[in-house]
């Protein structure tokens, strides 16, 4: 049951930050300006782009899964301080708390799946 749970974690995150890097590297126009309300270079938005497409296929190699989600949380958190920078409204800062909240349950899990194989 918990190695199902975590197979859907993965797929979940892995999908949305394949999507959400994507976008990123695509210059999607709402991104644009979203990094323009953060006051960040827009060679940033491009490498987190990279970092989120990498994270999303990290997570299918065991010996990387649980530093991908992790670091996919670390992300999480950085969106989230940069919208409360920023002044955006609460409902903003939904999408990147959810994400950060399913990362941290995928590293947990992922966690206590190792200790608990021997």
């Amino acid at each position: 049951m918990n190695l199902i749970l975590l197979a859907v974690l993965k797929v979940i995150v892995s999908a949305t930050f394949l999507a959400a890097g994507a976008a990123k590297l695509a210059k999607v126009r709402s991104l644009v300006a979203q990094f323009h309300d953060f006051r960040l270079p827009p060679g940033i938005m491009y490498l987190i782009g990279i970092m989120e497409i990498l994270g999303a296929i990290a997570l299918w190699f065991d010996f990387l899964t649980f530093w991908a989600f992790s670091g996919l949380a670390c992300l999480m958190l950085g969106a989230m301080k940069s919208h409360i920078n920023a002044k955006h409204s609460l409902s903003r800062l939904v999408p990147p708390g959810v994400l950060f909240g399913l990362c941290t349950a995928g590293a947990l899990l992922f966690n206590w799946l190792s200790l608990n194989q021997w």
